[in-house]
Protein backbone atom coordinates (compact mmCIF):
# COMPACT_ATOMS: atom_id res chain seq x y z
CA UNK A 1 0.00 0.00 0.00
CA UNK A 2 1.42 3.44 -0.88
CA UNK A 3 1.81 5.98 1.38
CA UNK A 4 -0.32 9.41 1.92
CA UNK A 5 1.38 12.56 0.96
CA UNK A 6 2.79 14.20 4.01
CA UNK A 7 1.70 17.61 2.97
CA UNK A 8 -1.83 17.34 1.98
CA UNK A 9 -2.72 13.54 2.96
CA UNK A 10 -3.49 12.42 -0.89
CA UNK A 11 -2.84 9.06 -2.46
CA UNK A 12 0.92 9.13 -4.21
CA UNK A 13 1.88 6.91 -7.12
CA UNK A 14 5.63 5.22 -7.16
CA UNK A 15 8.22 7.65 -9.31
CA UNK A 16 11.18 5.43 -8.61
CA UNK A 17 14.58 4.62 -6.47
CA UNK A 18 16.34 7.49 -4.88
CA UNK A 19 19.70 6.74 -4.92
CA UNK A 20 19.86 5.13 -1.37
CA UNK A 21 17.56 2.64 -3.24
CA UNK A 22 14.33 3.48 -1.66
CA UNK A 23 11.17 4.04 -3.01
CA UNK A 24 10.01 7.77 -4.17
CA UNK A 25 6.64 8.38 -4.18
CA UNK A 26 5.05 11.53 -6.46
CA UNK A 27 1.41 12.83 -5.10
CA UNK A 28 -1.07 12.83 -7.13
CA UNK A 29 -2.46 16.17 -5.98
CA UNK A 30 0.33 18.49 -5.26
CA UNK A 31 2.99 17.23 -6.91
CA UNK A 32 5.00 16.67 -3.92
CA UNK A 33 8.08 14.04 -4.01
CA UNK A 34 8.88 11.73 -0.89
CA UNK A 35 10.35 8.54 -0.13
CA UNK A 36 8.62 5.43 1.83
CA UNK A 37 9.94 6.42 5.29
CA UNK A 38 7.62 9.98 5.17
CA UNK A 39 5.26 10.21 8.23
CA UNK A 40 8.16 7.41 9.94
CA UNK A 41 10.15 8.13 13.02
CA UNK A 42 13.38 7.26 10.24
CA UNK A 43 11.97 10.17 7.84
CA UNK A 44 15.25 12.91 6.63
CA UNK A 45 17.35 10.28 8.36
CA UNK A 46 20.30 8.25 6.49
CA UNK A 47 21.32 5.62 9.36
CA UNK A 48 19.46 2.26 9.11
CA UNK A 49 16.26 2.02 10.88
CA UNK A 50 17.25 -1.06 12.60
CA UNK A 51 20.22 1.45 14.24
CA UNK A 52 18.10 4.01 14.90
CA UNK A 53 15.60 1.92 16.71
CA UNK A 54 18.52 -0.11 18.68
CA UNK A 55 20.07 2.79 19.69
CA UNK A 56 16.77 4.68 21.09
CA UNK A 57 15.64 1.70 23.32
CA UNK A 58 18.51 1.66 24.44
CA UNK A 59 18.79 4.82 26.01
CA UNK A 60 15.49 5.23 26.49
CA UNK A 61 14.79 1.89 28.62
CA UNK A 62 18.13 1.96 30.58
CA UNK A 63 20.05 4.07 33.03
CA UNK A 64 22.47 4.73 29.91
CA UNK A 65 24.27 8.11 28.91
CA UNK A 66 24.26 9.29 25.25
CA UNK A 67 27.73 8.74 25.24
CA UNK A 68 27.59 5.20 26.81
CA UNK A 69 24.87 3.89 24.21
CA UNK A 70 27.25 4.83 21.52
CA UNK A 71 30.59 2.92 22.80
CA UNK A 72 28.23 -0.01 23.12
CA UNK A 73 26.76 0.16 19.66
CA UNK A 74 30.13 0.85 18.21
CA UNK A 75 31.31 -2.47 19.71
CA UNK A 76 28.69 -4.35 17.46
CA UNK A 77 29.90 -2.33 14.28
CA UNK A 78 27.33 0.82 14.51
CA UNK A 79 28.76 4.35 14.33
CA UNK A 80 26.27 6.63 15.90
CA UNK A 81 27.34 10.20 17.97
CA UNK A 82 26.21 11.18 21.48
CA UNK A 83 23.91 13.95 20.01
CA UNK A 84 21.95 11.85 17.43
CA UNK A 85 21.07 8.97 20.07
CA UNK A 86 19.95 12.29 22.48
CA UNK A 87 17.73 13.68 19.35
CA UNK A 88 16.36 10.19 18.23
CA UNK A 89 13.59 9.51 20.95
CA UNK A 90 12.05 12.59 20.23
CA UNK A 91 11.00 11.17 16.69
CA UNK A 92 9.15 8.44 18.10
CA UNK A 93 6.40 10.80 19.66
CA UNK A 94 3.84 10.72 17.43
CA UNK A 95 3.75 7.08 16.22
CA UNK A 96 3.69 6.13 20.27
CA UNK A 97 0.81 8.35 20.92
CA UNK A 98 -1.06 6.96 17.67
CA UNK A 99 -0.10 3.17 18.67
CA UNK A 100 -0.92 3.54 22.07
CA UNK A 101 -4.60 5.38 20.90
CA UNK A 102 -5.51 1.92 18.67
CA UNK A 103 -4.13 -0.72 21.47
CA UNK A 104 -5.33 1.31 24.64
CA UNK A 105 -4.41 -0.50 28.10
CA UNK A 106 -7.52 -0.16 30.41
CA UNK A 107 -5.97 1.35 33.33
CA UNK A 108 -8.00 0.69 36.96
CA UNK A 109 -10.24 3.39 38.55
CA UNK A 110 -7.34 3.62 41.08
CA UNK A 111 -4.65 6.48 40.66
CA UNK A 112 -1.52 7.14 42.46
CA UNK A 113 0.30 10.42 42.15
CA UNK A 114 3.43 12.03 43.07
CA UNK A 115 6.20 14.49 41.90
CA UNK A 116 9.98 13.36 42.11
CA UNK A 117 12.87 16.00 41.77
CA UNK A 118 15.01 16.63 38.54
CA UNK A 119 17.07 18.78 37.85
CA UNK A 120 17.02 21.69 35.44
CA UNK A 121 19.69 23.91 35.18
CA UNK A 122 21.85 25.83 36.62
CA UNK A 123 21.40 30.03 37.50
CA UNK A 124 24.29 32.56 38.66
CA UNK A 125 24.54 33.17 41.83
CA UNK A 126 26.69 34.28 44.54
CA UNK A 127 27.18 31.48 46.78
CA UNK A 128 28.00 28.94 44.57
CA UNK A 129 30.95 28.71 41.88
CA UNK A 130 28.93 26.78 39.45
CA UNK A 131 25.84 28.49 40.03
CA UNK A 132 22.47 27.37 41.84
CA UNK A 133 20.94 24.36 40.68
CA UNK A 134 17.28 24.89 39.47
CA UNK A 135 14.60 21.83 39.70
CA UNK A 136 11.80 20.36 37.96
CA UNK A 137 9.06 18.13 39.29
CA UNK A 138 8.37 15.37 37.03
CA UNK A 139 4.35 14.72 38.27
CA UNK A 140 3.12 10.79 37.39
CA UNK A 141 0.13 9.48 37.94
CA UNK A 142 -0.12 5.94 37.97
CA UNK A 143 -2.56 3.30 38.33
CA UNK A 144 -2.78 0.18 40.90
CA UNK A 145 -1.10 -2.40 38.00
CA UNK A 146 1.17 0.21 37.70
CA UNK A 147 0.71 1.53 34.59
CA UNK A 148 1.47 5.00 34.10
CA UNK A 149 -1.67 6.79 33.04
CA UNK A 150 0.06 10.73 32.64
CA UNK A 151 3.00 12.49 33.61
CA UNK A 152 4.13 15.83 33.20
CA UNK A 153 7.54 17.65 33.28
CA UNK A 154 6.77 20.91 35.72
CA UNK A 155 8.94 23.77 35.77
CA UNK A 156 7.47 24.65 39.35
CA UNK A 157 5.25 22.44 41.86
CA UNK A 158 2.18 24.42 42.13
CA UNK A 159 -1.77 23.40 41.82
CA UNK A 160 -1.54 23.99 38.04
CA UNK A 161 0.49 22.13 37.76
CA UNK A 162 -1.29 19.32 39.23
CA UNK A 163 -4.43 20.06 37.70
CA UNK A 164 -2.60 19.64 34.40
CA UNK A 165 -1.32 15.86 34.87
CA UNK A 166 -4.58 15.24 36.23
CA UNK A 167 -6.30 15.94 33.24
CA UNK A 168 -3.81 14.70 30.79
CA UNK A 169 -4.58 11.74 32.82
CA UNK A 170 -8.55 11.80 32.72
CA UNK A 171 -7.94 12.40 28.66
CA UNK A 172 -5.96 9.57 28.40
CA UNK A 173 -7.69 7.38 30.24
CA UNK A 174 -11.54 8.73 29.14
CA UNK A 175 -12.53 8.57 32.74
CA UNK A 176 -12.13 9.84 35.86
CA UNK A 177 -10.97 7.26 39.03
CA UNK A 178 -13.08 6.38 42.20
CA UNK A 179 -9.80 7.35 44.05
CA UNK A 180 -6.92 9.41 43.85
CA UNK A 181 -3.82 8.76 46.37
CA UNK A 182 -1.41 10.95 47.07
CA UNK A 183 1.18 12.39 49.57
CA UNK A 184 0.30 15.10 52.11
CA UNK A 185 1.09 18.14 50.35
CA UNK A 186 -1.58 20.58 49.57
CA UNK A 187 -1.53 21.28 46.06
CA UNK A 188 -3.53 17.96 45.49
CA UNK A 189 -5.95 18.67 47.42
CA UNK A 190 -6.80 21.29 45.21
CA UNK A 191 -5.66 19.89 42.22
CA UNK A 192 -8.32 16.47 42.57
CA UNK A 193 -11.60 19.11 42.23
CA UNK A 194 -10.63 19.10 37.67
CA UNK A 195 -11.37 15.00 37.92
CA UNK A 196 -15.11 15.61 38.92
CA UNK A 197 -16.90 15.22 42.71
CA UNK A 198 -17.41 11.44 42.14
CA UNK A 199 -13.34 11.08 42.51
CA UNK A 200 -11.99 10.61 46.20
CA UNK A 201 -9.01 11.86 47.25
CA UNK A 202 -6.69 9.61 49.94
CA UNK A 203 -3.52 11.00 52.15
CA UNK A 204 -1.38 8.03 52.83
CA UNK A 205 2.24 8.42 52.05
CA UNK A 206 4.01 5.57 52.83
CA UNK A 207 1.66 4.25 55.68
CA UNK A 208 -1.46 1.83 54.73
CA UNK A 209 -4.84 2.76 55.31
CA UNK A 210 -7.54 0.77 54.67
CA UNK A 211 -10.50 2.42 52.83
CA UNK A 212 -13.93 1.13 51.80
CA UNK A 213 -14.19 0.39 48.20
CA UNK A 214 -17.25 -1.36 46.72
CA UNK A 215 -18.24 -4.51 48.74
CA UNK A 216 -15.21 -4.73 50.80
CA UNK A 217 -12.17 -2.21 51.68
CA UNK A 218 -8.28 -1.65 50.01
CA UNK A 219 -5.41 -1.19 52.04
CA UNK A 220 -3.62 1.93 50.39
CA UNK A 221 -0.12 3.72 50.35
CA UNK A 222 1.66 5.50 47.90
CA UNK A 223 4.73 2.83 47.86
CA UNK A 224 3.81 2.00 44.61
CA UNK A 225 4.76 5.04 42.66
CA UNK A 226 7.58 5.86 45.24
CA UNK A 227 8.63 2.59 43.54
CA UNK A 228 8.52 3.42 40.45
CA UNK A 229 10.27 6.83 40.93
CA UNK A 230 13.14 4.88 42.27
CA UNK A 231 13.24 3.27 39.01
CA UNK A 232 13.27 6.20 36.92
CA UNK A 233 16.02 7.75 39.22
CA UNK A 234 18.85 6.40 37.82
CA UNK A 235 18.03 7.12 34.22
CA UNK A 236 17.26 10.62 35.38
CA UNK A 237 20.60 10.82 36.88
CA UNK A 238 22.44 9.20 33.80
CA UNK A 239 20.79 12.05 31.86
CA UNK A 240 21.97 14.77 34.56
CA UNK A 241 18.44 16.53 34.30
CA UNK A 242 17.12 18.08 31.36
CA UNK A 243 17.99 21.35 29.86
CA UNK A 244 15.03 21.84 28.13
CA UNK A 245 11.26 20.82 29.87
CA UNK A 246 9.15 20.62 27.02
CA UNK A 247 11.81 18.22 25.00
CA UNK A 248 12.18 16.86 28.75
CA UNK A 249 8.58 16.33 29.04
CA UNK A 250 8.40 14.70 25.59
CA UNK A 251 11.50 11.95 26.32
CA UNK A 252 9.03 11.37 29.43
CA UNK A 253 6.33 10.19 27.20
CA UNK A 254 8.35 8.29 25.48
CA UNK A 255 9.69 6.85 28.73
CA UNK A 256 6.31 6.09 30.00
CA UNK A 257 5.12 4.41 26.48
CA UNK A 258 8.26 2.01 26.73
CA UNK A 259 7.16 0.92 30.26
CA UNK A 260 3.62 0.14 29.74
CA UNK A 261 3.72 -1.91 26.95
CA UNK A 262 6.96 -3.82 27.62
CA UNK A 263 4.50 -5.08 30.73
CA UNK A 264 2.61 -8.28 30.48
CA UNK A 265 3.59 -9.06 27.11
CA UNK A 266 1.74 -5.95 25.53
CA UNK A 267 3.73 -5.56 22.80
CA UNK A 268 4.80 -9.50 21.92
CA UNK A 269 0.64 -9.69 21.86
CA UNK A 270 0.59 -6.55 19.94
CA UNK A 271 2.85 -8.05 17.01
CA UNK A 272 1.43 -11.05 16.98
CA UNK A 273 -1.84 -9.84 16.31
CA UNK A 274 -0.12 -7.79 13.08
CA UNK A 275 1.47 -11.31 11.82
CA UNK A 276 4.97 -10.06 13.11
CA UNK A 277 7.84 -11.33 15.54
CA UNK A 278 8.96 -9.09 18.84
CA UNK A 279 12.19 -8.45 17.21
CA UNK A 280 13.91 -5.05 16.22
CA UNK A 281 12.60 -5.83 12.21
CA UNK A 282 8.92 -6.60 13.77
CA UNK A 283 8.93 -3.24 15.58
CA UNK A 284 10.32 -1.35 12.23
CA UNK A 285 7.29 -2.98 10.49
CA UNK A 286 4.66 -1.76 13.52
CA UNK A 287 6.75 1.55 13.10
CA UNK A 288 5.76 2.17 9.40
CA UNK A 289 2.01 0.70 10.12
CA UNK A 290 1.67 3.17 12.77
CA UNK A 291 1.88 6.05 10.05
CA UNK A 292 -1.57 4.93 8.68
CA UNK A 293 -3.59 4.05 12.63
Amino acid sequence: MNPKCPACGAGSWKVGFSRSNRRVYMCKSCGKKFNERAGTPFWYLKAPEKDVLTATLLYVKYPLSTYQVAELLELFGVRVSASSVGRWPQRFGTSAKRIAKRYKIKFSRIWHVDEKFTPHKRVPSKLWKRGKRKWAYQITVLDSESNVVASYLAPRRSTEAVKKVLRRAKEEAGFSPDIVVSDKYNAYDRGVNVLGRQTRHVRAHFEGKWIPYGKGAVLLSNNRIERYHSEIAPKIRSMRGVKNLERGDCFFQIYNFSHNFSKKGRLRRILGQLDLKLSLEGLTKLFYMARDF
